[in-house]
């Protein structure tokens, strides 16, 4: 997302989304178990599918602050739950449509819509 911020009042302001490149990348978040038992997890997701989890959980947090970070006003660190995934989750389907699309040999990223 494309963020401003006010030098004199310190808060940002949404600017929305940015034009991505390669938006249909395919991301796979890995959370690993832990030693206590259960097990590992995969969260699959294109790049633009990625961008909107993240806009909307920075969006979140940011309206609670106002749009003003306590600590670091410049700072754009953005983070995610695995609850703000769970929708990916075994999304394995992405992977396999897409190796569907290509041709052996052929590369992934002529396959591009």
């Amino acid at each position: 997302m494309q963020i401003s911020l006010d030098p004199e009042t310190k808060a940002q302001k949404n600017l929305g989304p940015v034009q991505i490149k390669n938006p249909d990348l395919i991301y796979v978040y890995v959370a690993i178990a832990p030693p206590d038992g259960g097990r590992d997890r995969f969260f699959i997701l294109t790049k633009a599918q990625l961008q909107i989890v993240c806009i909307k959980m920075y969006s979140a947090w940011m309206d609670k602050l106002d749009w003003k970070r306590p600590k670091n006003p410049a700072s754009y660190d953005c983070r995610h739950r695995i609850s703000d995934m769970q929708q990916y989750e075994d999304n394995w389907q992405l992977i396999t449509d897409r190796l569907a699309k290509t041709s052996f040999g052929q590369s992934l990223e002529s396959t591009e819509e």
